[in-house]
This record gives structure tokens, sequence and C-alpha cells, in this order.
């Protein structure tokens, strides 16, 4: 890999392999040793404003925590969703029907509902848009 570094960046092996100690991969190594030639235009790249936050170390504790939290939730959450992208036999049923969701379903009707609901209460049933006056 110092070979590689040493080519890719065109500096003496000392120096390669001091990029290599600091940055575990080859690609961060030979970027560290690479500069970036001055062009034209920098000048009119306004420099990154650093904002100043004062933040108590209390809430900056509440932070760190809540930060660390979602991302173990994250995590749990993309390998679930991978588990079930992966594995499409539990979709289906235990007699290799089609998934619950792409079978029809049958809905009551408005005359099978008021007969549930007991004679004694008046339900109106709903008239065509058509027949209403205008």
């Amino acid at each position: 890999m110092v070979d590689l570094v040493m080519e890719l960046a065109g500096v003496p092996r000392e120096v390669a392999e001091e990029a290599l100690a600091k940055h575990t991969e080859v690609w961060l190594a030979v970027d560290s040793l690479l500069e970036r030639p001055a062009v034209s235009g920098d000048k009119h790249i306004p420099v990154k404003r650093k904002f100043e936050v004062e933040i108590d170390p209390e809430q900056d504790a509440r932070c760190k925590k809540g930060r660390w939290l979602q991302d173990k939730i994250n995590a749990v959450f993309s390998v679930a969703h991978s588990k079930i992208r992966t594995q499409p036999d539990l979709q289906a049923g235990e007699d290799g029907a089609p998934p619950v969701e792409n079978q029809p379903v049958e809905l009551p009707t408005t005359a099978e509902l008021s007969q549930q609901q007991g004679s004694h209460e008046k339900t109106s049933q709903p008239s065509p848009q058509s027949e209403s006056p205008p």
C-alpha cells in the first residue's frame, strides 16, 4: 500500500508511510498528500462562517445522548426493513397463498350494516347525486 501511495501522490517513502499511519485508507492518505492548486475563482468563494453557539454542558450531553439514541433506532429499523425485503416467503400465507394485502376484500352493504345495528334504529339510505335536486 505504501508503494501505491508513493506512486499516486508522487512523494518519498517516508512521507507515504506517515500518511498511511495517520489515515487508515489509501485514498485518504493520498488525498491528504495532494495539494489543491490555486484557482482564480477562489477569491469569490466566501470563507465558511463559524457560528458561536453557547450551549451549557447539560444540554450538550442531552444532544449527544439523543443523537446516539437516534442512530441506534435507525440501525434497528434499517436492519428490520432489510430482513423484511429479503424474506418474501414470510409475507405469503402458510399454504403458499398470496399475501393478504393482495386478496380482494368484500365490504358489507348499507343494508347489511343496518340489519346488524338493529331494526329499532332508523338509518337513512344515501341518495345518488343524480337524483338530488339542483
